[in-house]
């Protein structure tokens, strides 16, 4: 599971580069403007957050969902005489879906340093030009 979440966290960091390699301009214009390089940071570390906070909530919930249609409704069949059930058991493991959403966000927050240090390293005059 833990590397479902990481190859998810490839993600957000590809999509934060790419938000960086297209918004260079404006975060000049922001530099220019006065924005520190904390301040730059801080959007994309937020940008990254929430792009993190909603996809962790949408894989609980549709995760949650499956598991308890597949447990409920007794979903994939299984041969009985081979193995000891039925069907395939799904449980629920409260502990271990909590230790999942948190080991997700702490990965996702890990995920948006790169990008939102490079954007805020970016010099305003270079960013303006090359942007």
């Amino acid at each position: 599971m833990f590397l479902i979440v990481l190859v998810a966290a490839f993600n957000i960091v590809s999509t934060l580069v790419m938000v960086v390699s297209d918004r260079t301009r404006e975060i000049g214009i922001l530099r220019t403007m006065g924005m520190t390089e904390k301040g730059i940071t801080r959007v994309f570390m937020i940008q990254g957050v929430w792009i993190g906070v909603i996809g962790t909530a949408a894989g609980t919930a549709m995760g949650v969902a499956v598991s308890w249609a597949l447990e409920r409704f007794e979903l994939i069949k299984i041969p009985g005489d081979v193995y000891f059930v039925d069907h395939l058991p799904a449980t629920m493991d409260p502990v271990t879906i909590v230790l999942i959403v948190v080991a997700s966000l702490f990965v996702s927050f890990g995920a948006t340093v790169h990008p939102a240090r490079q954007a805020s390293r970016l010099q305003p005059v270079d960013a303006i030009r090359h942007g």
